[in-house]
């Protein structure tokens, strides 16, 4: 059978898309054939049966030629014709990689829609780089959000202010240091907030001797962190046109979703220790938190002393 029938096959058994992982490995379980580069094999080989052929008729002809460079012509060619087959047929391979990332591409925004819907339940078609396509999102987003935001506020509160006068009066420059510098350290922190988020669920479940891995992890959070996901952008879109209240309330209604998100999965997890469950999943959830204060504790301290430094200079 072909990529199409088994595709539709595949969808009939499970009832959702197969990934590029299932479809690399059926390919090379040899369930189905892919078509394109089979075809693509067949005419470079003609062609190099037909120029062998030419070439062999050239060769007949000449009586005169030696032997040893006549070999050593047929080599080369047919080294040529098998430098181009093989470069045909990575060239078709490119190509699918290319089309199966649009269709993942597509397909991933009637996903969310879904998603949105019923967020506990995995819709069909989930593809594994949806969760590193959410959280680069959630990540790029924030950081846009966050940054505006701290520029208004730091304008607002000191540039624009009677601090600034008195900065100036003892030889100290107040000038707003939020800027791109700002939003890439936002990235980094951002981007560490959630690997801590997904480690200290992690830890937590493990606590409750739960056997979900941590890619587990990941994928529930991606699915509840969808309608946060819409509320950071919506967030970073109000920061953008001087909204910035509105942007603050939008953002950390973003940000209880997910933590209401920490909490689900952790309190609907199976208890499988020997201990009354209310117990267990309390002491769960304060291995979760500690691990999540301390964290966050040393992000926003090592964010605030560059902040201060870069702001007051003298």
């Amino acid at each position: 059978m072909n990529k199409t029938d088994w595709i539709e096959y595949f969808e009939a058994i499970h009832s959702r898309i197969p990934n590029e992982a299932e479809i690399a490995q059926a390919l090379a379980a040899g369930e189905f054939s892919d078509d394109e580069i089979a075809e693509a094999a067949e005419i470079v080989e003609e062609t190099v049966s037909k120029e062998g052929n030419e070439s062999g008729k050239t060769v007949t002809s000449v009586e005169s030629s030696d032997d040893e460079s006549i070999t050593s012509a047929t080599e080369n060619k047919t080294a040529d014709f098998k430098s181009k087959e093989k470069e045909v047929i990575e060239k078709l391979k490119d190509n699918q990689v290319i089309s199966d990332g649009i269709q993942v591409a597509s397909n991933y925004f009637s996903w969310v829609l879904e998603t949105v819907k019923h967020p506990m339940s995995k819709a069909s078609g989930f593809n594994s780089l949806y969760t590193y396509l959410t959280l680069g999102i959630i990540i790029l987003f924030a950081s846009l959000s966050s940054t505006l935001n701290l520029h208004a506020f730091y304008e607002k509160t000191i540039v624009n202010s009677s601090f600034s006068e008195f900065g100036s009066f003892v030889g100290i420059s107040t000038k707003n240091p939020i800027g791109f510098g700002t939003f890439i350290g936002l990235l980094f922190v951002a981007a560490l907030f959630i690997l801590t988020l997904f480690f200290a669920t992690w830890v937590a479940l493990k606590v409750l001797k739960s056997p979900l891995t941590f890619s587990n992890v990941a994928d529930k959070y991606t699915s509840l962190f969808i309608p946060a996901t819409f509320l950071i952008v919506i967030a970073s879109i109000l920061s953008l046109i001087r909204l910035n209240m509105l942007s603050y309330i939008v953002f950390i209604l973003a940000l209880s979703i997910m933590s209401i998100a920490l909490y689900y999965i952790i309190l609907t997890a199976k208890n499988n220790l020997k201990l009354d469950d209310f117990y267990a999943k309390l002491l769960a959830l304060m291995a979760c938190g500690a691990i999540i204060c301390v964290m966050t504790f040393i992000l926003v301290l090592i964010f605030t002393t560059i902040i201060f430094k870069s702001a007051f200079t003298m």
